[in-house]
Formats: C-alpha cells, structure tokens, sequence
C-alpha cells in the first residue's frame, strides 16, 4: 500500500512539473533619468531633472502558458512611474497596459483590456532616430504615435502570413472615466509588411470623444477656440491615418513616417499633417548616432523641428546618451515653438539639450 503511494505522489509531481515547464511569466521594465536644458519655456530658460524622456519608465509583467495544439494563453501587466518622485504614471496601477487573450500560433491572438491603439505601429518606424527621445514626436501628440492607450478594448493581432500582418480594435465607451483617451466609442486598425531589409506600414485610429492637449501644440486658437498651454479639448471625434516605411542597409537605417489627423468639434474640423524623416548610424556596436528632420502643420500654422542624438552602450541593457532638439514655428500670427512634453516657449523658437542614463531590465 505504501508503495502505492509513493507512485501517486511521484506521478502527480511528474504532471506539476510539466504544466509548469509549459508556463512562464517574466518581470520587465526600464529606467530613464536625466538633465535637461530648455531654451525658453514660458518666456525663461530652465535646467530640468526629467525622467522618462528619452524612454518611458515601467515595471511590467507578461506571462504565456501553453494549452497544446498551437493555443496558448497571454496576459501583460504595466506599470509607469516616475523616478525621480515615485509616483505612479497614468494615475493608475497598471496604467499603460493591463490586458488578457488567448491565441493560436498560425491564426494570431485576442486581447482584452487596456490597451495601445494602432498608431503606436508606426514608432517601430521611428526605431531608428528612438534615441531623440519623446521630443521628436509633435507638439501635443495629437496623431497618437507616442503611445496612448484605449479602455475596454478588444484586439486581434494575426500571426504573419508571408511578411504580411494585420491587426482590428474596438474599444466600448462604457466607463471610460478621466484615465481613458477615448470617451466614446473607438476603432483601430493597421496592414504592416515586411520583406528583407524592408518594412511598411499603414494605419487608422477613428475615436468619439477624445481629449486632446490642444494647448500644447504651440498654436493660438484651434476649433474656434483660443488656446493657453494648459487648455485640454475634449473633441467630439479624433482621426488618425498614418503611414510608414523602413529601410535597413549595412549598419544604416533610414525611415519616414507621415501622419494625417483630422479633429472636429461642435461642428468646426482642424487637420494636423506631420512628415518625419530620419534614420541612424552604427560606426562601432556600442555607438549609435541618430538624426531625425520633421514638418508639422495645423491649420495655419506650422513648426519645423530637427533631432540629434548620440548613445553610447555601456552593457546591453545600460547606455548612456545626448539629445539635442529644436524647433522653428511660423504661420499664423501668435504661433510659438512647443517640443513635446517641454511646454510651449514664449516665442517662435525652442531649443532642448539632454544628458541621461538609462537602463532596461
């Protein structure tokens, strides 16, 4: 009888062993701190300790678990922060991702949760100037293409059919709350395909009742409204295409990334058009040298923006870097410089130096 259950038990431990081995669950994240100098922000120049910057700060949690047959189950859990305060990012737990989904290797997956919409794609067409950091986004990020995130949302990604993947949204308004970017109904979709050393992409986000950061853009007015840099637009729909295009040769990378974003509210419409182009280069494996040129117009006015930066590897997860931007607004009378997240400077020109030090982990 007692060797009985010894087999149980030596069975039962057998089966443990292999339902974990076909699980895993990984903890990730990175860390960005640094200095700053800015030209003009409200009509002063200021040295800033900022974190974040030139990448996002987080703590995640993403884990699969094997169901057999090519299915599996996923789920990611992400946390933003700020270093330098401690304080959670987003004003939420999991603010930048919080999702669960299943899915089947030659078919593609379904996620549900808090989640990016589609124009986060095309920054993988940014990798190669990423290093200048979140200033070489527009002003206010009104195309989206920073990263931000949609509530409620269900999305489907396809497994890669000869280069060729796809990808649909659809985020429910219910309960959006002050933490969603989207307080109506939103949709998002995106064609990517890569052959090579080539890769394109398109994409189109349409979302009802999206607060905007339309005083951060720099321009005086926008949707019959003047605007001061903290003024925020909740407009009644937001529009987004974009598209994009990468190509690879040697230890070069070059890409361009063009963004077309119509808003409307209370029966007045504005468009943004933004074009990036830019790539890198490696000299050496531990050196990366990026530079990025891009021309933003709403409306009547427009900025011209230019991006350098230097990184240099101390590890594979520890680098070292400098950013330099700066920007040029013109048009419209009142139209003043804005570099993204720095404020907007008090007339039309706005320069930002960085050194910082980041960390992946």
């Amino acid at each position: 009888m007692k060797r009985h259950h010894i087999a149980a038990l030596l069975m039962l431990q057998s089966f443990g062993a292999g339902a974990f081995a076909q699980s895993s669950v990984t903890i990730y994240g990175s860390v960005d701190n640094g200095i700053s100098y800015i030209s003009n922000v409200g009509g002063h120049s200021a040295f800033k300790m900022q974190d974040g910057i030139n990448k996002s700060n987080a703590l995640g949690f993403t884990g699969s678990e094997d169901l057999g047959g090519g299915w599996r189950s996923i789920f990611k859990l992400e946390n933003g922060f700020s270093l330098n305060t401690g304080a959670m990012g987003q004003g939420l737990i999991f603010g930048k991702q919080a999702y669960v989904g299943l899915g089947k290797s030659d078919i593609g997956d379904v996620y549900l949760g808090r989640q990016y919409d589609y124009t986060l794609q095309l920054e993988r067409y940014m990798v190669p100037y990423l290093n200048c950091g979140i200033m070489l986004f527009e002003n206010a990020d009104l195309d989206r293409t920073a990263g931000e995130r949609l509530n409620n949302a269900v999305q489907f990604n396809s497994a890669s059919f000869g280069g060729l993947t796809f990808g649909a949204m659809y985020s429910f308004g219910q309960n959006a709350g002050t933490s969603s970017t989207n307080v109506g109904r939103a949709y998002s979709g995106n064609v990517q395909y890569s052959y090579g050393p080539f890769s394109a992409a398109l994409v189109l986000t349409d979302i009802n009742q999206a607060p905007v950061y339309a005083g951060l853009t720099g321009a005086p007015a926008l949707l019959g409204q003047r605007l001061a840099p903290s003024t925020v637009q909740l407009v009644d729909n937001q529009r987004i295409f974009g598209a994009a295009g990468m190509y690879t040769f040697g230890n070069w990378r070059a890409s361009v990334v063009y963004t077309n974003t119509k808003l409307k509210l209370n029966g007045e419409s504005a468009t943004d058009q933004v074009i990036h182009l830019g790539g890198d280069y490696r000299p050496m494996p531990d050196v990366d040298l990026s530079a990025k040129v891009s021309y933003d117009k709403l409306e009547d006015s427009h900025w011209y923006s230019l991006n350098l930066a230097a990184d240099y590897l101390l590890s594979k997860r520890t680098d070292v870097y400098i950013e330099l931007a700066g920007q040029k607004a013109g048009g419209a009378t009142g139209t003043v410089a804005s570099i993204a997240t720095m404020g907007p400077s008090s007339t039309d020109k706005q320069f930002v130096s960085r050194v910082g030090l980041r960390h992946y982990f």
